[in-house]
Formats: C-alpha cells, structure tokens, sequence
C-alpha cells in the first residue's frame, strides 16, 4: 500500500489488481506475482511476473534478492552468488552503487554499519554522509530504517537518525516491517503495532490476520496505515490514528562554516587568478544540518600596490554559486581579495569570510649584486656580476657594454645578441692593456616587467711602465712586486715618463711604495694633476686615485720631483660612462 493505493495479487491465479479509493473497484495492474511479497513504496511497484522482477522499466531475475527501498527512490539486486548487491535509481534506471549486505535503503540514503557502533547514511544524490552511534553489536537490515526511525538486528536498538530522540530498547520478530513511526509484526493471529515515537514504545494489536502466510505491508506513502490480509485473505486497511505525533526537530538556525579556502600563491606570476573553497553545515543533534546549498562571492581590486583596494563587487554570475571555485584574469599589477559566504537549505547565511588575496606581480626585478672587483684590475682576468630578486621569479637579463682604447674616449653601449634575454649571472674577460670597460645589466619577470638599467660599472687594465717613454735618469728594472713584473726607477730630480696622447676624467698611478722612496707630480694635458708620495715603512704596490677632472687628451706626464727614488709601475685613465 501507497496512500491510498492498495495492489495485490489473488491466491489462485496471482493476477495482480489495485484499488484506489478504497476497494469500491479493483483495476487488473497487468502480469502476474509468483509468490513473493508486493513492495509499494511512494510511486513504485516492484512485482515478480514469472521469471522476471519489475519495477518502474527495470528489470531483474525474480529469483535473485530484489528490494525496493522506503519512498520507492532506491531499489537493489543481488544474484544468489554475488557477495555484494547492485543500488538503482528508480526513476533513471541508473546504477548508483554496489553494497555488500545488510544495508538499508530510504529515501535516496543507503543506511550501513560501517564499523562497530557507526551507522552510516550515505546520500546517494548529494554524496553527503551521516554518522549516527549506535550499539556495538548493531546491524541493519532491508527496510531496517525509514523517515527517522531505524530498527536495528542484533542489538534490540530503535534509533532516531534525524535527531534528537534518544535510542530505545525493542525488540521485533523476523516478519517484522518498519512504517514511518511505527513497527509491525504478526503475532499469533494478531497484528502487533509499536508505536516507535512514543519513548515508552506503546502497543496495540489488531486482528485477526490471516495466520498461514501471513501477509501485510506498512504504508509506502509514509501515511500512518496498514495493508493486511485478514482471516478470509481479504485486504483490510488499518489507520493508526493513535500514534504520538512525530518528535518535533528544532529548526536549522546555524550557519554553514568555512572549513577551508585558497587564492593560491600570493603573487602570481601569470594573470589567471583563482579561489577555491569549502564548507561544512554543523550538525548539532538537536538541531539537524540541513547542509549546504549555495555560496555567494564578492572581489575587491587595486591596480597597484600604492592605489587604495576599490569597492566590493558581487559578481552577478558568482551569487548562489553551486561549484566551490572561480577564476578570472587580471591584469598586470592587480591585486584581488576574494570572499565568500554560504547559505545551508534552512536559508542560514555564514557571514562574509576573511580576504584571500593574489597579485598578479606588477614590480620589476630588483638589484641586489652589482660587482666588478677593482675600478683598475691588476689581474689576469676580470668579472662582472649580478644577482636580482622579484616577487616571483627572474626570467631573464640584458646586458650592454661599452669600451675605451687608450686614447680615446668611450664608445657607445653595444647590445650583443647573446647577452640579451639570457640567464647568465655573470661575464669574464681577459683585459686589455689601457683599456676601460664598462657594463650595464637590467632584468625581466615572467610577466615582462623590466627593470631599469643598472648603474654603469667600469674595469680598467693600467698601461704598463713599458708603455710610457722616459727621459733623464731612469732606470728599467723587475720586481716581483710588479704589475707585469716591471718597474721604471726615476732616479733623479726632473726624471720622468710620459706618454703622447691619453683621454680620461681621472688617473690612477701605479707605484711601489716603501722606505727611501721618492715623490712625483703627474701631468695631463699640460695640466698639474697632483703629487704623490711614495714614502712609506714598507714596501708594497698601491694604487693611487687622483682627483677627478673634467674630461682631457693630451699628453701625461709623471715627473721626479725629490732626488729620492721613485718606482713607477704602471698608469690608468679612467672614463665616466
């Protein structure tokens, strides 16, 4: 029975008939029944014509275990050798999932004990799971739970799976079926009813039955009636008029809760953004969750980092929201605070959650390491070096040069096509005699943001002792102290070395210096540079920086002014980029 549809099938034939209004005309359904008891439930009727079980377009061997679950959503199949049971929707004919028995079926929930003392209801439309505790030696059976009510095997355990009932002690017989609040069962020639939302577990009895084959069915509509055959094996309908009224549940009054959320990395390097996030419906078993239904999601952006965040804008595609990520494409710069809230079916709404927030890097690499040793390089090589940071990552650099021969000043800077966009970090040469080089290097992200170019850095290789011409007393000599192993002795007042044309802002004298040691005046361009002393308490080559000048060329000219000693190594004309 179904509200008020009744179906049944004759003794002698099995032809299966249905009434709707109370029997005052029966209506043949169509096919047979071979025996085994009618399942109605909601709109569904399961009947086993001949070798074939049918219900609502599928089909089943009739001698396979086939049970259609309470509310007639679910319907299962299991072949005598399987070791698990296939789960339909009725309405689709879909296959949802494979349960190893026993397990119960209402609504669209598979109810199972998972474990000692967990009785699980998995939702088979929304995947949602519910835990309800029960005694460690429960089970449940086919049409073991409906609506609130689950009557357990093994344990004599009633218990409420909507809450907040608390469990109760009762225990049924095998033919027993579970209504919506009730359990009945044969008893003798009686039918014996269990009022289960009553704590006390009320009773009443009705009769007589027909007691060889019993035969009765609760209602499948979740009405508080009884389908039975009496004593002649005529249908007789039961209403249960007394029952307690089902236990009031307390509304959902909490709000969903973000369990977790996302906006990824909080500088990206690309411009697709994202927001993933999750929540929860607490359930509180005294006010059931009704879960979660929807989600609403608001942004609020700046194009940079030195403009205020904009408004909040709720998106209109991205208000009640089934899926629990977005995404967009920002533009270079911009930063994204995303938020999110929630409602659950009672229509509880979270409040707005905290900012998850992501840039999309606007800033160029910075310089950290900018290095060329030695503004005059005595060595045999020279390096130039350079490190950058970015809010992401480096992509790659550009470098530039830029050269002076002695003589003459610099040139102009030189893109090499292999210094640009490359991922060297640094660059080393062999130098040239009197030469000055100079570098520049700028970098880019992943997104193109470019820095600007570094400040320039110069190396310059001095011109040896040997590149000047001497006059008055002067001796050539070695020391191992020596850039390129030798040195010029001015032995004399008024001796000294010069070379015709030089160009350069500035000069770098290159000396031994130590004790008995002499002085000199250095000339460019007929004009008095400065002095240097080459005195000191031990000996040692040092490098002497004169003061800097306006650009000159013309001629250079280190004169002897002590008739102390002076050992000249070496000169360097140094240019600004």
């Amino acid at each position: 029975m179904s509200g008020a549809r009744v179906v049944v099938s004759q003794q002698a034939d099995r032809v299966v008939y249905e009434t709707s209004n109370n029997g005052t005309t029966w209506t043949a359904s169509g096919g047979l029944n071979n025996g085994k008891p009618l399942q109605v439930e909601g709109t569904a009727l399961l009947t086993f014509d001949g070798s074939t079980a049918k219900v609502g377009g599928l089909t089943f061997p009739a001698t396979d275990e086939v049970v259609l679950g309470k509310g007639g959503k679910l319907v299962s199949h299991r072949a005598a050798s399987s070791a698990t049971a296939e789960v339909y929707d009725v309405a689709s004919k879909t296959k949802l999932a494979d349960y190893a028995p026993p397990f119960a079926m209402s609504g669209d929930t598979v109810w199972k004990v998972t474990s000692p003392g967990q009785l699980d209801g998995k939702n088979l439309t929304t995947g949602d799971v519910k835990t309800v505790l029960v005694a460690s030696a429960c089970t449940v059976g086919p049409d073991g739970v409906n609506g609130r009510w689950a009557v357990l095997s093994g344990c004599n355990q009633v218990v409420d799976v909507l809450g907040p009932q608390p469990p109760r002690n009762l225990s049924v017989a095998a033919d027993s079926q579970l209504g919506n609040g009730f359990a009945v069962q044969s008893s003798g020639s009686d039918l014996l009813v269990t009022d289960l939302n009553d704590p006390a577990l009320g009773q009443r009895r009705y009769g007589p039955i027909r007691s060889t084959t019993p035969s009765f069915r609760a209602d499948g509509s979740g009405l508080a009636k009884i389908v039975y055959a009496d004593a002649d094996s005529n249908p007789r309908v039961i209403t249960l008029s007394w029952l307690t009224p089902d236990p009031q549940q307390h509304p959902d009054t909490v709000a969903p809760v973000l369990t977790s959320a996302s906006a990824g990395a909080r500088v990206r390097d690309n411009t697709s953004l994202s927001f993933e996030w999750a929540y929860d419906d607490p359930q509180d078993p005294n006010s059931p969750a009704t879960g979660v239904l929807s989600y609403d999601l608001r942004i609020q952006q700046r194009p940079n980092r030195t403009t205020p965040y904009g408004a909040w804008n709720q998106v209109p595609a991205w208000q009640g929201l089934k899926t629990t990520g977005a995404s967009l494409t920002a533009a270079v710069g911009t930063d994204t605070c995303w938020q999110v809230r929630a409602r659950d079916y009672a229509g509880n709404v979270s409040a707005w959650s905290t900012s998850y927030c992501s840039e999309v890097d606007g800033t160029a690499p910075s310089l950290v390491t900018w290095r060329i040793g030695d503004r005059v390089n005595l060595a045999a090589t020279a390096t130039v070096r350079w490190a950058y940071k970015d809010d992401t990552d480096i992509a790659s650099y550009d470098v530039v040069y830029k050269t002076a021969a002695p003589g003459v000043a610099l040139g102009k800077w030189i893109y090499p096509a292999t210094w640009q966009n490359t991922r060297i970090t640094s660059i080393t040469w062999t130098p040239r005699l009197g030469w000055d080089e100079c570098f520049m290097v700028r970098s880019r992200d992943y997104l193109g943001n470019l820095s600007a170019w570094s400040a320039p850095l110069c190396s310059v290789a001095p011109e040896d002792d040997r590149a000047l011409t001497s006059a008055g007393t002067v001796t050539r000599t070695t020391s191992t102290l020596a850039f390129q192993g030798t040195t010029t002795i001015l032995k004399a007042n008024g001796a000294y070395l010069t070379k015709a044309t030089e160009a350069g802002q500035r000069i770098a004298l290159i000396a031994l210096h130590g004790p008995a040691q002499g002085r000199v005046d250095i000339y460019h361009a007929n004009i008095k540079i400065g002095t240097v002393s080459l005195t000191a308490t031990t000996t040692s080559r040092v490098v002497t920086y004169l003061p800097t000048t306006v650009f000159r060329t013309g001629a250079l000219k280190i004169i002897s002014t002590s008739t102390a000693p002076a050992s000249i190594d070496a000169v360097a004309l140094l240019r600004a980029p």
